[in-house]
């Protein structure tokens, strides 16, 4: 059985069909935000090992070997194995990109991006997905498709693309998301809970990704820390999402 769950404020424009994977198959209701818990029964995960800073993830000065093994770690995520409505899966150009990647106490954590152009034959189309050791496929996906013309951030400038960034309900999925789009000038993102505890995203290439078991605190009350040559910008979340209409 596969879940799917819509996040608030996305609203319906069409029903479309992602398939993902090569067959794993949702019905989305809304061009917007979605949550997918892809094990038939998502085990109850033991994050006693999770850091807050990422414990591995390739350096920038990665060569393509380097990468494409890191790559592999996702191989059950891929816009390229995407395809919505009418659009097919690109999976040459999936290829060509590279995955964001971040290890954390036994949990393998992927983002992949694909901007489009824009329209619903190029919609922007982004995933992330988050594995734990010894399982096959993913435990947890979220996906973010628009078929809107957006801005892409400038300079010191940040975008929330999606994530899983609603409550889970009790018993539910136990983990929080969350991966944007940066500017040139951002060296670093930074998400600071409520509680107080800082939780740092993995950044390259203009793409940056976290993710943090729920019971370590609540999305509600974060801000992010954005961190350039020149400081710190704190940034309410929120107020940087992809619109999505």
């Amino acid at each position: 059985m596969l879940v799917a769950q819509a996040s608030r404020g996305a609203a319906p424009i069409r029903n479309r069909r992602i398939a993902i994977a090569g067959g794993l198959t949702v019905l989305t209701a809304a061009v917007g935000f979605i949550a997918l818990a892809v094990d038939p029964e998502p085990p109850q995960q033991n994050y006693a090992a999770w850091t807050p800073v990422p414990q591995a993830a390739p350096p920038l000065t990665a060569s393509d070997e380097d990468i494409e093994g890191w790559a592999s770690k996702c191989s059950d995520l891929g816009v390229g194995g995407v395809g919505v409505g009418g659009v097919p899966a690109r999976r040459e150009a999936a290829d060509r990109r590279e995955v964001l990647v971040d290890r954390r106490g036994g949990f393998t954590f992927c983002v992949d991006v694909s901007m489009g152009s824009g329209t619903s034959r190029d919609p922007l189309i982004a995933l992330s997905g988050l594995k734990a050791d010894g399982r096959n496929g993913l435990n947890l996906m979220a996906a973010t498709v628009s078929d809107k013309p957006f801005t892409k951030p400038q300079d010191s400038a940040v975008l929330v693309l999606g994530g899983v960034l609603q409550q889970p309900p009790e018993g539910g999925i136990q983990a929080f998301q969350m991966f944007g789009l940066s500017g040139a000038a951002v060296t670093g993102v930074d998400v600071v809970l409520a509680n107080g505890l800082r939780v740092s995203s993995t950044l390259r290439n203009g793409i940056w990704g976290v993710w943090w078991p729920s019971e370590r605190g609540e999305l509600a009350g974060s801000k992010l820390h954005v961190r350039t040559a020149a400081g710190v910008t704190l940034v309410d979340p929120h107020t940087v999402r992809l619109p999505i209409q």
